[in-house]
């Protein structure tokens, strides 16, 4: 994986769990709020994550599928 990539699928839920400790530590949050953003926070990591993940494989796929596609027509065009 490329660093770019790699940036992209760790920082967000770095982020996203530096607040939620951070509010933690300084007691903003407490109880129940406490465990409904935790786990808001767990869903919406996993969902950045998801996003980026499928988006990179998907253009990889398409990538892959246009040199197959080209490989074909030029392999086409020299049996002709």
């Amino acid at each position: 994986m490329k660093a770019e990539y790699l940036i992209k699928v760790i920082l967000p839920p770095f982020i996203i769990f530096a607040i939620l400790v951070a509010l933690t530590i300084a007691k903003v949050i407490s109880g129940w709020l406490m465990y409904v953003l935790w786990i808001a926070g767990f869903v919406i990591a996993n969902l950045i994550v998801t996003r980026i993940t499928a988006k990179w494989s998907y253009q990889r796929r398409r990538e892959l599928r246009l040199k197959e596609e080209a490989a074909k027509k030029k392999g086409e065009n020299r049996e002709k």
